[in-house]
């Protein structure tokens, strides 16, 4: 009988059968690979220190009742962890055992420290609430070791808060090594509160400023938007408590008696802040942010000086003002030249020209400083065009008509000051047209604006330079002059001024001057307001003519 099978038949079975075995090693291997690469990439997620998160139990996903339990209860559990080992310290310490409750205080920190490492995998949100609740306890009870206690274990003041400061700076280490947000934001806090707790105006507006620099270094490397806006107000807030006599600890909030040198740590915190403007953003960092940070420095800086000089300073303070003046000014000029964001030159160059306003007012009082504002408004258009902003020029208008407006109420007039107002808003509206381009302005109402305070204040200028009786001839000439510069520089908007000049003269000369002037001076003056008005209005009529042809 044959064989149903050829030797060939038997052969290809046999690398049949090889090559599936070698196919099941490859499938076995690839298998065992991905397995490896999932686990590794699990580790790797535990090992990944992230940002802690408060979760609350109101929100969209997942059973309210779950997150209750999840979130809700480690954080109730952690509080009251909190509170039972600080009674327990302080029963300890009340019954005099002084020893015994910091030993038995630092050793139950010890042991949430350990629960947060053995928890860190299999209940991570529980695990790091133990590791903030040790960081909390073992600041409180080192700075429990003088403070907060009639018979401290730690006697001495200067070495109670050296430990605490030292292991505040122990935590802010950590911060910066996991890169923690929050972390840092509660080592922060912790600094402030042993500035507030020594109750010593160097040390603690010492202690703020460090905070300050600090808030401002961790912006720099790892552009923390949170922890920058909110240290900003808490800063100025514990300032401001040490300003009231430290009510936080307990005093009666009062102003010092005597600021001594502390006000030269809140101008440095004040400088520190405003570092934030030069110091290169992170990707991430949005320009608004950064321009609302020195915005809400600006508020915070200007409410702590402002009370410091109503208090302490009323009759001393231009050589303050003259030094903030320098340093905005400086500051201006290194922003427009390195910042991108250019609106930032021109918020210090005005502040700075506030502060120089605040100075000059100082140094001589109304109503002598009103010509020198009219001067300074000239000189805050000129750096305008420098730094192409219109930002300055709009700013530098409104406190032109607010300076003008104070000086229009102040019974002190003087025609020096009348007329440095009335040539320094035509000037200004001369630049503003001339330069506009440069100046990024398309609207014409800054110049209008400018253009109207100068009418004004040249009816005012004439009204006072002139005797009572000469009043309505000298707007007439002021008329006359207008007419003629907007011949000279081709420009509508001076023969609108000259107009309104006429128009007032006329108003002037029917319900004022019919009564009170001699009768020959009267009819002398409605014959030149005549002339005048029929001549402009016959060259109007020649120049409509001419058009139409």
């Amino acid at each position: 009988m044959e064989k149903s099978d050829s030797p060939e038949l038997e052969y290809i079975k046999k690398e049949i059968q090889v090559i599936n075995e070698r196919l099941t090693a490859v499938e076995s291997s690839l298998l065992k690979l991905k397995g490896q690469n999932i686990s590794a990439n699990n580790v790797e997620s535990i090992q990944e220190e992230t940002e802690f998160e408060i979760k609350l139990p109101f929100q969209s996903e997942g059973s309210i009742e779950f997150r209750v339990g999840e979130y809700g209860m480690a954080w109730l559990g952690n509080i009251v962890l909190f509170f039972g080992i600080t009674f327990l310290v302080g029963y300890f310490q009340n019954s005099g055992f002084e020893i015994f409750s910091a030993a038995a205080g630092f050793i139950t920190v010890a042991g949430i420290y350990i629960c947060s490492w053995f928890t860190r995998n299999s209940y991570s949100y529980l695990s790091k609430l133990f590791a903030y609740n040790g960081h909390l306890l073992i600041y409180y009870l080192t700075l429990r070791l003088h403070f907060f206690q009639t018979d401290p274990l730690v006697k001495n003041e200067i070495l109670g808060l050296i430990f605490s400061l030292m292991v505040a700076i122990v935590l802010l280490y950590k911060a910066f090594q996991k890169k923690s947000q929050l972390m840092t934001g509660l080592v922060l806090l912790m600094i402030l509160i042993t500035g507030i707790v020594s109750n010593s105006t160097h040390f603690s507006a010492a202690l703020v400023a460090i905070t300050a620099l600090v808030t401002v270094l961790f912006y720099y490397r790892f552009g923390w938007l949170k922890l920058t806006f909110a240290f900003i107000f808490l800063v100025y807030i514990v300032h401001l408590n040490w300003l009231l006599n430290n009510p936080i600890l307990g005093n009666s909030p009062e102003f010092i008696a005597t600021p001594g040198m502390g006000y030269l740590y809140f101008i440095v915190t004040g400088f520190i802040f405003s570092m934030l403007a030069i110091i290169p953003k992170k990707e991430e960092v949005s320009n608004d942010f950064i321009i609302t940070s020195l915005i809400w420095n600006g508020l915070g800086f200007t409410t702590i000086m402002a009370l410091v000089i109503v208090t302490y300073f009323e009759s001393n303070y231009v050589s303050i003002f003259a030094a903030i003046t320098f340093f905005c000014l400086i500051y201006s000029f290194i922003l427009q030249s390195y910042s991108k964001i250019k609106i930032m030159a021109s918020m210090y160059a005005l502040y700075g020209f506030l502060a120089l306003s605040v100075a000059i007012f100082g140094m001589f009082g109304l109503p002598k400083s009103y010509l020198l504002f009219a001067l300074q408004s000239l000189l805050v258009v000129s750096m305008a065009l420098w730094f192409r902003s219109r930002f300055i020029v709009t700013m530098n208008m409104l406190l032109f008509l607010g300076f003008m407006v104070f000086y229009l109420n102040d019974s002190g007039s003087s025609n020096s000051a009348n007329f440095t107002f009335m040539l320094v808003a035509y000037i200004s509206a001369r630049v503003v047209n001339w330069k506009k381009e440069r100046l990024n302005i398309k609207a014409e109402l800054v110049r209008n604006v400018y253009l109207i305070s100068g009418l004004i204040m040249t009816l005012i200028a004439f009204y006072h330079v002139s005797p009572s009786s000469y009043i309505t001839a000298s707007w007439i000439f002021a008329a006359v002059l207008l007419f003629l510069l907007s011949l000279l520089i081709k420009n509508i908007k001076y023969r609108w001024l000259a107009i309104a000049a006429m128009v007032a003269s006329a108003i002037r000369l029917i319900f004022v001057d019919m009564s009170s002037i001699d009768i020959g001076y009267r009819v002398l003056v409605f014959l030149v307001l005549a002339v005048i008005s029929i001549t402009v209005s016959i060259l109007y009529t020649k120049y409509l003519i001419k058009k139409r042809e």
